[in-house]
């Protein structure tokens, strides 16, 4: 194990590699071969349900992209002295055109975000930043050193983005071709649902971080025994893992009132993002 001296924030890399061959027999079975060919059984489903209109006709200038996994760092088993913090973002799609993204090659577009300055990525990573400051109990800023966990072993510093996992709702993107404005439908949602599940009880988070009002629609499909926290933060079992539930907008929501991955003074950051995964943080580390 390796350690965050300013936090006592212990991560288990060993621990984290099991859980990523585990997710990836699992997707390589039910999503995505490894010659890159989809494989998940409602993939002619969700692909007619974008192109086409229930009547059967093609859509104009409708793109569909198969296959696109999710992001585990190395470093995703997290804890805080004896007690656990495995944190998991949960958004809707990529919103992106390439297909065939398996896990490595997800994790290598997460980190390429995070070498990057905190302006030069887009909303949705300044967001996700954001989000994991305070989930470890700092908090937001432009810096990069509030994103490092530093380590008395090599590597010595550790991004956070090496230390979470995000996994989208819908393991396929529909768009307009040649934007990320999404065409996805609740068909897309519904088929993909199972594999998010899977991917829970892979992973076992102890706080999942929902990026949008959809996305949370969906997820109470697969939410049992809920119990309220505070108006953005509850506890309740999804797919059968115990987990700190904490609800908001996608961060580059397009309402000024409802946007939090511009900037690192916007109001929703401050007013709701903040004080939800300060509790959060609180209860990880005192119960």
């Amino acid at each position: 194990m390796v350690t965050d001296k300013a936090s006592r924030l212990v991560s288990d890399p060993a621990t984290t590699a099991h859980r990523i061959e585990k997710l990836r027999r699992y997707l390589t079975a039910n999503v995505l071969a490894p010659s890159g060919a989809c494989v998940c059984r409602s993939l002619d489903q969700c692909r007619r349900s974008a192109l086409r209109h229930p009547a059967g006709a093609p859509r104009p200038n409708a793109a569909f992209a198969a296959g696109q996994l999710s992001h585990v760092g190395h470093h995703y088993d997290l804890r805080i002295g004896d007690r656990p913090l495995r944190i998991l973002v949960i958004a809707m799609e990529t919103g992106r055109p390439r297909e065939s993204v398996n896990l490595d090659e997800r994790r290598a577009e997460v980190m390429a975000s995070a070498a990057l300055a905190f302006p030069s990525r887009n909303p949705h990573m300044r967001g996700v930043a954001s989000a994991l400051r305070l989930a470890v109990g700092r908090n937001p800023g432009p810096d990069r050193d509030g994103e490092l966990l530093r380590l008395p072993t090599p590597p010595r510093s550790v991004h956070l983005f090496d230390a979470f996992a995000m996994a989208n709702l819908r393991l396929c993107s529909a768009t307009v071709a040649g934007s990320t404005k999404s065409l996805g439908n609740s068909t897309m949602s519904r088929n993909c649902l199972p594999h998010l599940s899977a991917t829970v009880r892979i992973l076992e988070p102890t706080l999942c971080i929902v990026q949008g009002a959809e996305v949370c629609s969906s997820l109470t499909e697969v939410m049992r025994n809920r119990h309220r926290l505070g108006s953005h933060l509850e506890r309740a079992r999804i797919a059968g893992v115990d987990t700190l539930v904490a609800a908001f907008t996608h961060p580059s929501a397009m309402r000024l009132i409802h946007h939090w991955g511009r900037l690192t003074s916007a109001p929703y950051l401050h007013g709701t993002v903040v004080p939800t995964l300060r509790a959060a943080y609180q209860i990880h580390r005192v119960g």
